[in-house]
């Protein structure tokens, strides 16, 4: 008995040697593109180095510079607003698709399909395509308006705008993925409550409030928690939707980063912006991951 117990130790050790051997290179390619550069940005920040001559050692000073120059502080609260507002209306829109991709109808893959092509679309070239439209004179948009009689509308000098259509394009793109990810909660519910919720007498807004929605939490949680770090690292849209314009009021902190870095070559405020940056989406994923926590216990009690 022991030495068959012990073979299957043995087995069991063996087995794990192979999948740790297996998962090395994946290690190792991570720690190499995601944690060294962490470590390296997070180092920068206490140096002053333009990437020319030896990074010199400046303590908090870029810190320092960042809370109480005035400038930073507010490219951080434009970041979290304006995330907040592209995950909240991506998070509600790509419910309501999932819902109504919730079907048995003809042709429902065509359609489940087409919602995520955007996401697999280049940036820079769907970008281009929102940018002509956008066009003061001759734009897609403007000749709209003019064909319905109303006024072209310079959509590049008003901080409106420019954030109305960062949403835009945030939900377009974002959309496809999170209601794949919602429609594969939904058919993860057990048809048979919403049979008994009928027999009941229950209409449709109450089967979703009673029992979509809370056999939907984990999926929403996990929706939102990686909304919320997509969104606090958004930065490609800014560059090639709207420059940080009109007059820098669309000016976010990782673009702000991104042009320190690669652009100035700041590279010591560029990693003393980015560290806080990581800590602000830190705080925000624990806090609302927390919350859930709190939820669950308080139901579950």
């Amino acid at each position: 008995m022991k030495s068959k117990a012990l073979k299957i130790r043995t087995r069991g050790w063996r087995e794990a040697k192979i999948a740790y051997l297996i998962l090395i290179p994946f290690f190792v390619y991570i720690a190499f593109w995601n944690l060294l550069p962490l470590i390296l940005g997070v180092l920068l920040g206490f140096a002053e180095y333009n990437a020319l001559s030896p990074p010199t050692w400046v303590g908090l000073r870029n810190y320092h510079r960042f809370f109480y120059s005035g400038v930073y502080l507010p490219l951080l609260w434009r970041q979290v607003w304006i995330g907040a507002l592209c995950l909240g209306v991506n998070t509600v829109l790509s419910f309501a698709v999932a819902l109504a991709l919730n079907t048995n109808a003809r042709g429902r893959g065509f359609f489940r399909a087409s919602f995520y092509v955007p996401a697999v679309a280049a940036v820079s070239v769907t970008t281009a395509v929102f940018v002509s439209l956008l066009a003061p004179f001759g734009g897609g948009f403007n000749r709209f308006l003019t064909s319905v009689d109303m006024d072209p509308i310079i959509w590049h000098h008003s901080q409106f705008w420019m954030v109305f259509w960062i949403v835009v394009y945030f939900v377009w793109r974002a959309i496809g993925p999170a209601s794949i990810i919602w429609l594969g909660g939904l058919q993860g519910i057990d048809p048979s409550l919403y049979e008994a919720a009928k027999v009941d007498g229950a209409n449709f807004r109450q089967r979703v409030r009673y029992i979509t929605l809370p056999g939907l939490r984990f999926v929403a949680a996990f929706i939102i928690l990686t909304g919320i770090i997509g969104a606090m690292q958004m930065f490609d849209i800014i560059l090639f939707l709207t420059a940080g314009n009109p007059f820098g009021r669309t000016d976010v902190l990782m673009f702000r980063i991104y042009r320190y870095g690669a652009v100035t070559f700041n590279l010591g405020m560029a990693g003393a912006a980015g560290t806080i940056l990581g800590i602000v989406t830190m705080f925000f994923a624990v806090l609302y991951f927390y919350h859930m926590r709190r939820r669950e216990e308080k139901e579950n009690a």
